[in-house]
């Protein structure tokens, strides 16, 4: 299921001037959170909650890893992470969460 979490990253990418793909299943048989298209390239966000991290640390789960390597290897594209800390910090100021994501996705 999508998480607000995503939800709100999602509308803010909208907001940014990107049309992002939700829950795309790739050939590599994983799911990613969304699929922007920047300069002509392909780019696999992956919104990271609480379930993405070991315990309460900032340490990636093993699946998480795997998955951020594989999905480059198989699938030919970049992917890059939203952790929730981060979005958290941000708090509701859109200039802050639109920066955020342009810098991650290099617009």
């Amino acid at each position: 299921t999508v998480s607000k979490f995503q939800e709100d990253v999602v509308a803010q990418l909208s907001n940014i001037g990107l049309d992002p793909k939700e829950e795309v299943l790739m050939g590599s048989g994983y799911r990613i959170d969304a699929i922007v298209e920047v300069n002509g390239k392909t780019i696999g966000i992956e919104v990271d909650g609480p379930y993405h991290f070991i315990g309460r640390s900032k340490s990636p789960l093993a699946r998480t890893i795997l998955k951020r390597r594989q999905v480059p290897l198989v699938d030919g594209i970049e992917l890059v992470a939203v952790p929730y800390w981060e979005w958290n910090r941000l708090g509701k100021d859109e200039l802050k969460t639109h920066e955020y994501l342009r810098r991650l996705v290099g617009l």
